[in-house]
């Protein structure tokens, strides 16, 4: 016979002993610790520069790691000894179309005047003969009369002739004038180009803030004066003072052990015997892969101190972050039947 008191008993038994053996499975999983440093939300970041027909510089000098940078300092200064040689061949080529300006302005002026002479003497000729010509054929010999108008004509095609001499002058002046001032332009502006990419390899401080040497994930080791690098790599970096928080690096396989808000704990490599309090306030959405660590994808999450946390922070101080991981999806689903 069914007993409805009893079978209620009997379930919320078997109820509280899954809640009670999932309670004390989540209590037995070891905590989460992760790596992770002091960052700031506002930062300057120092990349190799795309300057000239280079694809890598050498880093020729940097601030010391850990100096407070000023606005306005020099930060990072690369190898300018390519551009160096470019701009010398530039400004050389500049003067000599210059001076090639100079010599065809004067060669095409004096031809223009020679032809514009040789113009006004067929002009002069040309009356003459049209003066010799109009003398009537009674009163001279025919040959003479003959020899008249053929010099007439003459004259008229020399002055003919003359003319367009003048006018393929002037054309020939018009046109070199025009592609000497074009080939004047375009080496002013590849030097222009080449002074441009010349203060670039040069980096300057925007921000106030202590300088800190990016890592070289290919070598292990962080960047320093002499290593060739490649362009668009960042080398250096500058964080804000103010408004620093923590940032860290969950795996993959973990990232659903963690959630917005959850409380960790943080301890600094540099007070080993102290523990903070804080909470997590972002988790990004997409993994990323980082060479030194392996063929594992890692999520970036951000890390905030408690109100009342009074301590003294740097930029890239080392930090881990300690906490109790999440009771999986499925558990939760069964705790909340």
């Amino acid at each position: 016979m069914y007993n409805k008191p009893l079978h209620c008993v009997w379930m919320f038994g078997f109820c509280l002993f899954a809640s009670m053996t999932n309670i004390a499975a989540f209590a037995n999983e070891s905590p989460l610790l992760l790596t992770g440093k002091i960052a700031s939300v506002e930062s300057q970041s120092f990349t190799v520069p795309k300057a000239g027909d280079a694809w890598r510089y050498q880093i020729q000098w940097m601030m010391p790691e850990g100096t407070i940078a000023e606005v306005g300092q020099n930060v990072v200064v690369f190898d300018k000894s390519q551009i160096n040689n470019k701009i010398e061949q530039l400004e050389a080529n500049l003067l000599r179309v210059n001076a090639q300006e100079q010599s065809q302005t004067i060669s095409l002026h004096s031809t223009i005047l020679t032809t514009q002479f040789e113009v006004e003497q067929k002009q002069l000729e040309l009356e003459k003969a049209q003066l010799d010509a109009a003398v009537p054929a009674d009163f001279i010999a025919a040959k003479e009369y003959a020899d008249n108008q053929f010099s007439l004509m003459k004259a008229q095609s020399s002055l003919t002739k003359a003319k367009q001499a003048l006018k393929a002058a002037k054309e020939k002046q018009q046109s070199t004038l025009v592609q000497l001032k074009i080939d004047k332009q375009k080496s002013q502006l590849e030097l222009t180009k080449a002074l441009s990419d010349l203060d670039s390899l040069t980096l300057i401080a925007k921000l106030s803030g202590p300088v800190l040497y990016e890592q070289d994930l290919w070598k292990n080791k962080k960047y320093e004066v002499g290593d060739t690098v490649n362009i668009g790599r960042k080398v250096a970096s500058i964080p804000a003072m103010d408004n620093l928080n923590i940032v860290a690096w969950v795996n993959e396989v973990d990232i659903d052990k963690i959630q917005f808000n959850q409380a960790v704990s943080i301890y600094l490599d540099a007070k080993p015997n102290a523990q903070f309090s804080g909470s997590i306030n972002k988790i990004s959405r997409q993994a990323s892969s980082k060479v030194a660590w392996g063929e594992s994808n890692w999520f970036q999450i951000s890390v905030q101190f408690d109100d009342n946390t009074q301590i003294s922070l740097l930029p890239g101080m080392s930090v881990l972050v300690e906490t109790t991981p999440i009771m999986a999806a499925s558990t939760k689903a069964m705790g909340s039947e």
